[in-house]
């Protein structure tokens, strides 16, 4: 990792120093990350070819259900673990063992999930585990999803000869430059391409994934590579290096606020441009149809009628909204929690900057900074790397 990246130090401390309950929590809780994977239980086995098909369908005027298939996992014997784990780690007085109490099960649910793909339970199982905060906060994060996409009615599509194919093995693609940056950085993460993936790109624990076969803009690449980079691999990477696991494993609503972050470093960079938050804002909305009994061709039709989407951007949107169900049910809907992270993220760090240097220690949420802010020696605004001269884009 390239010193010009403020590192916060976190305290080690011998494992012999450890209470017994904390080093059984440890153990379970790692082992439980490793094994239910959420966002790759919920991706279709056969995303790309059904992406094709739907696209080809809807732009023929015909209206088309998904056919996804998943690869399930029976999590049955682990979900019955965590739930133990929480509740003898919830009789424990200690702060932390509450964090790593809350975390076994928000967990639990998440094995629920990855169990219950491409069932009608998933969705109600989803909603529990990305519910809002509040119901005024999840107003205000469909307010502000009408105003972004309100104001992005003009946004015109990318001029063709300015587009780069994302798996491209040339200058400039997003696969090379998350390579670039990661080399750079020396960060220990393998950058593969992943043909199934929705979004351009995913960050795993030693692995970022990057999407096949995708046009992006030159401001889609440069933008993907700092989130997942800043807001993802960096925080992991500095977790793998704490003593005390709840770093990795993240808190509960960790994953969910570092989103937030993701979208607070978007801003401070200048990438959430009009025609970014026109995506976020669909993301949402599309979300929110379909908690409203919509199906993915009812959310399909009604980015293209009513926000002016086109086919192949609308089925994307729709793909993420339902991923991990049957696109007739409710699927995952993790984007519902973006907006709402960003507002409370960039609300927090605005009265507090310094506490930017947890949140980037490791998956944690703002409502555990105040458990473990004694444990990182300096909690402080981090500083992005020096951003390298682009690489000129490859004309088609």
């Amino acid at each position: 990792m390239s010193d010009s990246i403020q590192r916060p130090a976190i305290r080690k401390r011998a494992r012999t120093d450890m209470p017994p309950w904390l080093v059984r929590a440890e153990r379970l809780l790692i082992e439980a990350v490793r094994s239910v994977r959420l966002l790759g239980s919920v991706v279709p086995r056969n995303a790309p070819q059904e992406r094709a098909r739907l696209i080809s369908s809807f732009e023929g005027g015909q209206a088309a259900t998904p056919r996804w298939s998943y690869a399930r996992t029976d999590h049955s014997l682990l979900r019955k673990a965590l739930a133990r784990a929480a509740q003898r780690l919830s009789s424990e007085s200690h702060p932390i063992a509450q964090l790593y109490a809350a975390r076994a099960r928000e967990l639990e649910v998440e094995a629920a999930l990855a169990s219950e793909a491409g069932t009608a339970v998933l969705g109600a199982l989803a909603r529990a585990r990305f519910r809002s905060a509040s119901p005024h906060a999840a107003g205000e994060a469909t307010i502000l999803a009408r105003k972004w996409m309100a104001e992005a009615h003009d946004v015109k599509a990318p001029e063709a000869p300015d587009l780069l194919v994302s798996d491209a093995p040339v200058p400039g693609s997003l696969l090379t430059r998350m390579r670039e940056e990661v080399g750079r950085l020396g960060l220990p993460f393998a950058v593969v391409v992943q043909p199934s993936l929705s979004a351009l790109a995913a960050t795993g624990e030693r692995h970022i994934l990057v999407a096949a076969g995708r046009m992006t803009t030159r401001e889609d690449v440069e933008r993907t590579v700092m989130h997942e980079i800043e807001a993802h691999a960096i925080p992991r990477q500095r977790a793998s290096q704490a003593r005390l696991a709840i770093f990795q494993i993240g808190t509960a609503r960790g994953i969910d606020d570092q989103e937030g972050l993701a979208l607070v470093l978007e801003d401070r960079h200048g990438y959430l441009t009009p025609r970014r938050k026109r995506e976020l804002a669909a993301r949402h909305l599309a979300v929110e149809a379909m908690d409203g009994g919509a199906t993915f061709t009812d959310a399909v039709q009604a980015l293209v009628k009513e926000h002016h989407l086109t086919v192949p951007e609308a089925v994307l949107v729709s793909e993420r909204a339902f991923r991990g169900g049957d696109g007739t049910s409710p699927g995952l809907g993790r984007e519902r929690i973006y907006l709402e992270a960003y507002h409370r993220v960039g609300e927090h760090l605005a009265k507090k900057p310094t506490d930017e240097g947890i949140l980037t220690s490791g998956q944690i949420s703002i409502d555990a900074i105040a458990v473990l802010s004694p444990l990182v020696r300096k909690a402080r605004q981090t500083e992005p790397p020096p951003v390298p001269p682009a690489a000129p884009t490859a004309r088609n």
